[in-house]
């Protein structure tokens, strides 16, 4: 598994389609549904999962990313 930050970015964008894709680096703009997209690629790409909390509480993908690698750590 790449842990790399640019793999994370880029795996995150790949799961946006249409008009979700010009909002997948706007951690705070999420709707639901983009927060369900992040939520299921982290999964399948980490098999990690993250809750609804952990989301609203990180302000960028950059703290996002380092919380999904803590999760992996344990």
């Amino acid at each position: 598994m790449d842990k790399s930050f640019t793999f994370f970015q880029n795996a995150l964008k790949d799961a946006f389609a249409g008009s979700f894709a010009a909002a997948f680096d706007k951690v705070q703009d999420w709707t639901s549904m983009q927060s369900l997209i992040v939520v299921s690629a982290i999964d399948e790409h980490y098999d990690v999962l993250m809750s609804y909390e952990e989301l609203k509480n990180v302000m960028n993908l950059e703290e996002l990313h380092q919380k999904v690698l803590q999760k992996c750590a344990n």
